[in-house]
């Protein structure tokens, strides 16, 4: 017996049949997947609490789709607000839940900000992404102002009549009205545009064609005749033109997929019940409300 214990063979046999038991042991109460999950629970009355919470603030209720971001970011927050308590984040802390919650998401942010990226996955990221750097496209172009204030009912009709007058030759400078901006752009791209006029109105002339009057075209101030004389198309970039942007822009593409992942990780750990009839009858009342 004595020369048996003294056998290196005996000692891994006694050593694999101890970590069997102990893990047997440990794992006898474990529940079965999808069974004993702590449980959140979007209850009606949740739901509404949502809903006015949201009308508070935005002085309307949530359509459907507010209505379902309401409850994904409810349990979202449910989620980091416990796994925070499970780590201890509230001790000693006077902030309260929606700081707790934030510290998690942070912990999760953290995990993607430490890996410095090599150079084949940022020519990757620019590769799918080039659209984003490439310099964009401009118009060069004159317009002629209809003030809403001045002419109100007669806004368009007027307009049009102008327009009309220049496509059988008419002078433009006998038409409109006093504008405090500019009435002539060169070369310039959407940004530059709806940044004057609005984003509406920049999406429009953007796409004119070259060589004729055309309108009328909206603005945040009235509404104008735009006569488009020239168009340069978006060209793309270099890469190393661009590395730096790349990069913070990788970073943050990896900053933003890792917490989604983060997040999804943490939610496996909890069963999460949404009453679905009480979020579609709150849905279809608040549409509705806003339709009357």
């Amino acid at each position: 017996m004595k020369k048996l214990l003294r056998e290196p063979l005996a000692h891994f046999v006694l050593l694999g049949a101890l970590i069997f038991g102990v893990n047997a042991w440990r794992d006898r109460d474990r529940p079965a997947p999808d069974e004993g999950l702590p449980e959140i629970e979007v209850s009606a009355g949740t739901i509404a609490w949502l809903g006015e919470g949201f009308a508070k603030q935005w002085h309307r209720a949530p359509d459907a789709r507010e209505f379902r971001g309401l409850v994904d970011d409810h349990v979202r927050e449910e989620i980091l607000y416990r796994e925070a308590l499970a780590m201890g984040l509230d001790r000693n802390d006077t902030i309260v839940r929606r700081r707790m919650a934030q510290k998690v998401q942070f912990l999760g942010e953290d995990i993607a900000a430490t890996a410095t990226p090599d150079e084949a996955s940022l020519r990757a990221f620019f590769g799918k992404n080039a659209d984003r750097y490439a310099k964009p496209g401009s118009v060069s172009f004159r317009h002629i102002y209809f003030s809403k204030d001045r002419r109100g009912a007669t806004l368009e009709a007027d307009a049009r009549a102008a327009l009309a007058a220049l496509a059988q030759g008419g002078d433009e400078t006998t038409f409109g009205d006093p504008f405090i901006g500019e009435f002539e752009f060169t070369a310039a791209d959407e940004t530059r545009i709806a940044g004057s006029l609005g984003g509406m109105f920049a999406e429009q002339v953007i796409n004119l064609p070259v060589g004729a009057w055309q309108g009328p075209v909206a603005s945040t101030y009235g509404t104008h005749l735009v006569l488009v004389t020239g168009r340069e198309p978006a060209r793309p970039v270099a890469f190393e033109r661009v590395r730096d942007a790349v990069a913070r822009d990788f970073a943050e593409d990896r900053r933003l997929t890792s917490n989604q992942d983060f997040l999804e990780r943490l939610k496996a750990r909890y069963r999460v019940q949404v009453d679905e009839a009480a979020l579609e009858a709150a849905a279809k009342d608040s549409t509705e409300t806003a339709t009357r």
